[in-house]
């Protein structure tokens, strides 16, 4: 595996072409296009010959990839279900925990 000395900015400024998200992420092109379709992962522009992403996403699609290999999941669809059940835990958490410090 060859490392790269740069550091990856995580954040919604920065810009991802589909093949570099390929590369940040593990994923296939294949299973980043039905994560889109899914609406697990948002290009900066569905119409675009090209796909672009925020830097963020990297994020999400390394999720996808350890949910999928942690599961042995061979279906991008059941991923993706679990990543929204994912991110929805996460909000309510984050609910929970203002509402406590509110007491």
């Amino acid at each position: 595996m060859v490392e790269s000395s740069s550091a990856l900015v995580l954040d919604e400024r920065g810009t991802l072409s589909i093949a570099q998200l390929v590369e940040q992420s593990g994923l296939t092109e294949a299973e980043l296009h039905v994560l889109v379709d899914c609406g697990a992962l948002a290009p900066r522009d569905m119409r675009a010959p090209t796909w672009f992403f925020s830097t963020r996403c990297v994020v999400t699609a390394r999720t996808a990839r350890r949910l999928r290999d942690d599961f042995a999941l061979d279906d991008v669809h059941a991923v993706a279900i679990m990543l929204r059940l994912r991110e929805r835990i996460e909000a309510l958490e984050q609910e929970l925990r203002q509402l406590r410090s509110l007491r």
